[in-house]
């Protein structure tokens, strides 16, 4: 039992007074990531269905014509409050690389991406209570976890007829989280206690997805899967947790030569891995519902590759409560922009960088506030 006491405290670990990383992810799998390229994320994740350089929608990969890889890179500024106070941080996450291209002169393109699944890094410092041999004593805790789950995708796209495009991918979540519990005691006479453990994670799922153009309008949609993932501490067994069913909707309308507007929806199934995490001791899952709206614009329309503007908002539940029967939220508000470079002789786009701003607002019931801003930086080569 001692040997599990980092997994139990993980799942249901005392009101944080200092947290690193989002207060929202120490519960259950992490903090979800979204899966988006640095494009989408600056409309909001409203384009997400409809981007090949987002590893949503397998279905975007038939719009790759040359071979295109991407790296992704994040800074994140955040400020967290709870009960016991307020603590704001900073960190640096690489949430995806891509790479795509078409299969010769074929109606097919094929793509490979690594992206965020869940982020599970984060510091929980804790005090309580404890009664030893009869006599109170206040013990402090510091439990750590660095690591999460990865989505690791390949995808392949079939430019149809009449603008219709199809796509399957198959998905292999892997990932681990080491975590490290330090226990000390306000009476010196008891030894303080370190406890370490790496938990790792194994699954797999398969997604369906298809897009149609016919005009100004534009349609998305996908399914996916992603069955159960298998959970050792050590490598040894502990645990089998259900992750969830997701499918998702969108609509694009080119509203003139400057301007594209978009709109999606998506649904998840979390609460699949609810009786897992409630028979560890933890708070359970929620299922989650997420929206996204916004556009780009073109600035000039002789070089449109160069600086459009890109806006959009999002809300999304997240899954994992901190409290148990709460229910979290994060809205964001995002702007974006991105330039790309030709090769002076032949005029082919062969680099681009895009940058996104996001502001985003979580929220648990009364308690818990968190505010981040969000900066996502990419780069994109077309060899």
């Amino acid at each position: 039992m001692r040997r599990l006491l980092p997994l139990v405290l993980l799942c249901t670990a005392p009101l944080p007074l200092v947290a690193q990383s989002s207060e929202f992810g120490t519960r259950g799998l992490g903090l979800p990531g979204r899966g988006e390229s640095v494009r989408a994320l600056g409309t909001g994740g409203s384009f997400g269905l409809f981007d090949p350089g987002s590893s949503v929608n397998p279905a975007a990969l038939a719009d790759v014509y040359v071979l295109t890889a991407t790296f992704t890179g994040m800074e994140n500024f955040r400020s967290s409050s709870g009960p016991s106070g307020s603590v704001s941080g900073r960190d640096t996450r690489f949430p995806q690389i891509t790479a795509a291209g078409p299969v010769g002169h074929r109606p097919f393109s094929v793509g490979a991406s690594y992206s965020n699944y869940t982020d599970r890094d984060f510091s929980v410092a804790t005090t309580s209570e404890l009664e030893l041999r009869g006599v109170p004593v206040s013990s402090f805790d510091t439990l750590t976890s660095r690591g999460g789950l990865n989505d690791i995708a390949f995808g392949v796209g079939y430019r149809g007829p009449s603008g219709l495009h199809l796509g399957a991918a198959l998905h292999v979540i892997t990932g681990s989280a080491r975590t490290e519990l330090r226990r000390t005691f306000s009476d010196s006479a008891y030894t303080p206690v370190f406890q370490s453990a790496e938990i790792s994670y194994a699954g797999a799922g398969a997604s369906l997805g298809l897009s149609y153009a016919s005009g100004r309008l534009g349609l998305a949609a996908m399914i996916r899967s992603d069955g159960h993932a298998n959970v050792d501490r050590d490598s040894t067994r502990v645990s089998r947790i259900g992750l969830p069913v997701s499918f998702g909707a969108g609509i694009r309308y080119h509203a003139g030569d400057r301007l594209d507007l978009a709109a999606q929806g998506m649904y998840r199934g979390w609460a699949t891995a609810d009786a897992a995490l409630v028979a560890g001791g933890g708070t359970g899952a929620q299922n989650t519902t997420s929206f996204a709206g916004g556009g780009e614009y073109t600035t000039d329309l002789k070089r449109p590759f160069r600086r459009p503007i890109r806006f959009g908002a999002h809300y999304t539940r997240l899954p994992f409560p901190i409290v148990a029967g709460e229910r979290a939220s994060e809205f964001g508000l995002a702007l974006g922009s991105g330039t790309r470079f030709l090769d002076p002789r032949t005029r082919r786009e062969v680099a681009g960088i895009d940058l996104a701003l996001e502001h985003v607002w979580r929220r648990e019931g009364t308690s818990y506030r968190e505010s981040a801003w969000l900066v996502t930086f990419g780069v994109t080569i077309k060899p």
